[in-house]
């Protein structure tokens, strides 16, 4: 797979602003000057990128000191913002949006990207912002990964054409399709099974060999860990957890900590709390995928928060 031009573009925006920080260290040993030179030298687009960063550092560090610390004193210096944003946006490219176990995926999505793919056996997949998912056809299974993000599938039944178990396979487990519709998201902190139709069969394999497996119901999820945890099936909102589907956003009195993370994945740039305190308010709303600047501006008036945006780079709530 060759890498997307979102993607290609963090990287190379991330390599910037890591370099940048370094650079405000201490001095470069020959080998790091070396390496610069040559990142910098090996395309027009680092150079800007490069360019970008300094010159977004720079501004912070004079112009915005002066002016920001009295007017936005709860968010510290301009220089401190100008290491959060920069710090934001170099670990973009290491595990976090640039994944490079995405580079195996048959199919993906750029950031605040919903697409619907057929698949071989005439299923159909509906992937999320920012996802990736690899397919494993064979004589025995019809086998996806999910290597990041959420996807809703729609799968084709069993029957005197189809034999083969639709299996989709997401960090340490398994859901299998029972019926015909569900929807499997991975993040970080896990995997979660949502059913929309009939059930799906989750197993999991812990790190000592134990398996673990159960059957989820039309209307219910269930969560298992990175460790293959398997939690018990819970009764879900399934409705608003596949509104993604239709480019809405549902949120009912969820931690503002998770529905920042959720708005992440739609906006290039960053969202960020300063503040623990501010982790756990609470969010309700409807909001549109593709105006998540909206969906800040909600929010902030919602729970009388302020926030303040750093050149399209990040957005700092607080």
């Amino acid at each position: 797979m060759t890498e997307s031009v979102d993607d290609r573009q963090d990287r190379i925006d991330g390599e910037a602003a890591a370099w940048v920080i370094r650079q405000g260290g201490t001095p470069l040993t020959i080998e790091e000057q070396r390496a610069f030179a040559t990142w910098r030298a090996a395309s027009s687009d680092h150079e800007e990128a490069f360019r970008r960063a300094s010159s977004l550092w720079s501004d912070l560090d004079v112009g915005t000191r002066q002016k920001q610390v009295t007017r936005r004193r709860q968010i510290g210096t301009g220089v401190a913002l100008g290491v959060v944003c920069l710090t934001i946006l170099a670990t973009q490219s290491d595990g976090g949006w640039l994944n490079l176990d995405r580079w195996r995926a048959d199919y993906t999505t750029a950031t605040g990207e919903i697409r619907t793919v057929s698949l071989p056996d005439g299923s159909t997949a509906q992937l999320d912002s920012h996802t990736a998912l690899a397919v494993h056809y064979g004589t025995a299974e019809r086998r996806i990964v999910l290597i990041d993000g959420d996807a809703w599938f729609k799968v084709a039944p069993l029957g005197a054409t189809e034999h083969r178990p639709f299996v989709v396979e997401a960090s340490h487990g398994t859901s299998t399709a029972l019926g015909t519709q569900f929807m499997v998201e991975r993040d970080p902190a896990g995997v979660r099974t949502t059913v929309t139709e009939h059930s799906v069969r989750v197993v999991t394999r812990t790190p000592d060999g134990l398996t673990h497996s159960v059957v989820v119901a039309e209307g219910q999820s269930v969560r298992y860990g990175p460790d293959g945890a398997l939690d018990t099936p819970q009764a879900a909102p399934v409705d608003a957890m596949t509104a993604w589907r239709s480019g809405q956003l549902v949120f009912d009195n969820e931690p503002l900590s998770e529905v920042i993370a959720r708005l992440n994945r739609y906006r290039r740039g960053r969202i960020m709390l300063m503040g623990a305190r501010l982790r756990d308010r609470r969010v309700s709303g409807v909001f549109s995928c593709s105006d998540i600047d909206g969906a800040v501006s909600s929010i902030t008036r919602q729970l009388a928060l302020r926030s303040v945006s750093v050149a399209g780079l990040a957005t700092i709530i607080y």
